[in-house]
């Protein structure tokens, strides 16, 4: 049981996570709705028979504009919330999320609306999937940031179940409701996100920079949980006000620092970037966003059932990948999820392709998916957002960060507008180009990511400073302790000798001086 002190920072970390079911809802609320009659006579293209269908292209641009947003919001929220506040940034672009969702709901058959909308609640959704993780990396207690950073994407996976099932439940309705109830219920997670981030204290780090310290003990001991005077709090104030002073003499953090070579930042950006391009590129949003679309092209009969089993996997399987992040270790859980991911696409691929409409060769495609499902959940899914939120320094985590989910939002827009053409061509062939870039993602875990389990912010700068290879990581702590132990033990030695040195002087010295009075 986490100790008082930490369940005040626990529960409102965990309560921004909310902010990943708005992930979820929006990225993949357009696989059920697609298919529905009355979306595609309202927002589709109709031919002289009345048949009404949404094109490829259209159904691209719906899911783009979501990412396009999102790419904005991720990047430029960074430099927002340096200026006004984690808090404050997230309230504002959550209301702008609410303006997009409430534009999308009432649409009535211009499709140019949606596309304002989708943009809009892209705005909104970027700028909170960038900017929660920061504040829980900086708030959570080292011991449970996994458990924390990675309760956000069990968010998203509910978001995604959750509009998997209602898209389901509402596919039997003719009418409009059958598609304004799925994009209407997201209004409702973003009012509980608001409310969440209104009743939650600013970042105290945020206000040390701002030179508000009084302000900045009230909100930490609101976090913790504990009275001002507490000697937690004023250990904790030592540290934060060692480490703003310490910012201060380095200047206002910038973009540009994102990019420096000094203390491996350049190194630390990259990392960040490219584990958030890796959980996109193993292709889990693709059968998200297309995945009714995808079974259609498999032959599978029901393709909402097929929907709901994938987001229902993807669930489950969440909570076995946060437990494991704080347990197993970040490399272990990335690169075990990766081999099964990759093994789960090779098998779809091949027996879509060697058994296309087999009944079986159906199971067992259901089957694999399953897997290839259940090994993103408990691995890429949490684990990126954990190593995205905790490689940075504090002085530019916002920046960081932000840079690193809009690289997911950017590969989420190219995935979008991409795949659709690519199944067209291929079918389900489109599995190989996905293991493929696994095989990618496996070879960077590997050589990359280092170990940074039960680590604070600031041991994870000394994992980084130390320039220690990624696959030796897992014995940094250890190591430093016995550099540490074996340092200490020298200058014991090395004390004790001196004044073994200095006893004999003095001996020598009262000799001289004894011999000196007998003559």
């Amino acid at each position: 049981m986490a100790p008082r002190s930490s369940k005040k920072a626990l529960t409102l970390c965990l309560f921004q996570s909310l902010a990943g079911v708005l992930f979820g809802w929006s990225n993949s609320e357009g696989s059920g709705l697609f298919n529905m009659d009355s979306y595609q006579r309202r927002f589709g293209t109709c031919d002289a028979s009345g048949l009404c269908t949404l094109g490829t292209t259209r159904q691209s641009a719906i899911t783009g504009l979501l990412s396009v947003g999102a790419t904005i919001g991720a990047v430029g929220s960074g430099s927002v919330a340096d200026r006004f506040g984690l808090r404050l940034t997230c309230l504002i672009f959550i209301f702008i999320y609410l303006i997009g969702a409430a534009i999308e709901t009432s649409a009535m058959n211009t499709y140019g609306q949606i596309c304002v909308a989708r943009l809009l609640t892209g705005l909104g959704v970027g700028a909170t999937s960038g900017l929660v993780p920061v504040f829980q990396a900086e708030a959570a207690p080292p011991r449970f940031r996994g458990l924390v950073t990675g309760s956000f994407q069990l968010c998203v996976t509910l978001g995604i179940w959750g509009v998997a099932i209602t898209n389901w439940g509402m596919s039997s309705y003719a009418g409009d409701v059958s598609w304004r109830v799925p994009v209407g219920l997201q209004m409702a997670w973003a009012v509980l996100l608001l409310v969440g981030f209104v009743l939650s204290p600013e970042s105290p780090r945020f206000l040390a920079k701002k030179g508000k310290w009084d302000h900045c003990r009230k909100n930490l001991a609101n976090l913790r949980g504990l009275p001002m005077d507490h000697p937690d709090i004023e250990a904790e104030m030592v540290e934060v006000r060692e480490a703003t002073l310490k910012d201060q003499e380095q200047g206002d953090a910038s973009y540009l620092e994102c990019f420096s070579t000094k203390d491996r930042i350049l190194w630390r950006t990259m990392i960040g970037i490219f584990v958030q391009i890796g959980q996109q590129i193993t292709g889990i949003n693709f059968f998200f966003s297309y995945g009714v679309q995808f079974a259609q092209t498999a032959g599978i009969d029901n393709s909402y059932i097929f929907q709901i089993i994938l987001a229902s996997v993807n669930v489950l399987f969440s909570f076995p990948g946060i437990l494991a992040v704080d347990r197993a270790g970040r490399r272990p859980v990335l690169l075990i999820g990766g081999a099964l991911m990759f093994t789960g696409q090779i098998v779809v691929g091949s027996v879509s392709k060697a058994y296309p409409d087999d009944k079986i060769a159906g199971d067992v495609l259901i089957a694999f998916t399953c897997l290839f499902v259940a090994s993103f959940a408990s691995s890429w899914g949490p684990v990126a957002w954990v190593v995205c939120g905790e490689t940075f320094p504090i002085r530019l985590s916002s920046l960081c960060v932000t840079l690193g989910t809009g690289a997911n939002w950017l590969f989420n827009l190219i995935i979008a507008f991409a795949a659709p053409q690519i199944q067209a061509i291929i079918g389900t062939g489109i599995t190989f180009v996905w293991a493929g870039c696994l095989a990618l993602s496996f070879t960077f875990a590997y050589f990359c990511i280092p170990e940074t389990k039960g680590m604070s912010i600031e041991e994870v700068d000394a994992l980084y400073l130390s320039h220690t290879a990624a696959w030796k990581s897992s014995n940094f702590r250890q190591s430093q302790a016995s550099s540490q132990k074996l340092a200490s033990e020298k200058a014991y030695a090395r004390s004790t000798h001196r004044e073994g040195d200095e006893g004999k002087s003095q001996q020598t010295s009262a000799r001289t001086s004894a011999e000196g009075a007998m003559v």
